[in-house]
């Protein structure tokens, strides 16, 4: 039996569900989270952040590693729902008391 298409839907809701499910309250709100990943950066090299901008980072490498994976022929669906739940994150992160 055929594997049924994944819908964009579907991606969204998975993503969805990993920001605002189980993950969010093991890590904590997005803005807390990055919060404590810009001291650490800074911290390791001297940087400042700014908590949108620690997020708009990952979604960077998760852009990267679907853009290499597309030049390899491949699809990696973790992968751009990882971006998609950054991009979740972001907002989150924007408006913290949502």
């Amino acid at each position: 039996m055929a594997a049924r298409k994944v819908t964009a839907a579907d991606i969204l809701l998975e993503a969805h569900g990993l920001i605002t499910g189980p993950r969010q309250a093991e890590y904590s709100h997005p803005h807390d989270d990055y919060t404590k990943v810009i001291h650490i950066f800074e911290a390791m090299t001297g940087h400042r952040l700014g908590v949108e901008d620690a997020i708009l980072f990952m979604v960077a490498v998760k852009l990267a590693r679907l853009r290499t994976a597309r030049e390899r022929g491949l699809w990696k669906h973790d992968t751009l729902v990882d971006a998609i739940g950054y991009l979740g994150c972001l907002n989150m992160a924007h408006h913290p008391l949502d």
